[in-house]
């Protein structure tokens, strides 16, 4: 009994001991976007559509109809939806900081 429970921890000892690397190479830098610059209107473009499709309601904004505008140190994003038609307003929108690419919504008017 005695020669399978020491077979066992140095089976189990070898399991968990990690292999050490012996390359040199440095993994490759990722940009970030806060150390990437500004956020471009394409970029802005793919966010705010990421962030309309994760709604849970994300049947009702049509993003064909999407606009961006630069609004200084942001972009503000506007979307028609499809449960407002023939209301005023007939959109949603937010807006995206260009440095950080947080997104806030906006009220509507």
């Amino acid at each position: 009994m005695k020669y399978y429970l020491s077979i066992g921890v140095l089976l189990l000892a070898a399991a968990c001991t990690t292999p050490q690397s012996t390359t040199t190479e440095t993994p490759a830098a990722v940009p970030d976007a806060t150390t990437a610059g500004a956020i471009t209107q394409e970029q802005a473009t793919v966010l705010a559509t990421r962030y309309f499709r994760s709604l849970p309601d994300s049947a009702v904004y049509q993003l064909p109809t999407m606009r961006l505008m630069d609004a200084g140190p942001r972009w503000q994003v506007l979307v028609k939806r499809t449960d407002r038609v023939g209301r005023m307003p007939d959109g949603s929108a937010i807006e995206i900081d260009k440095q950080s690419g947080s997104i806030s919504t906006v009220p509507v008017k």
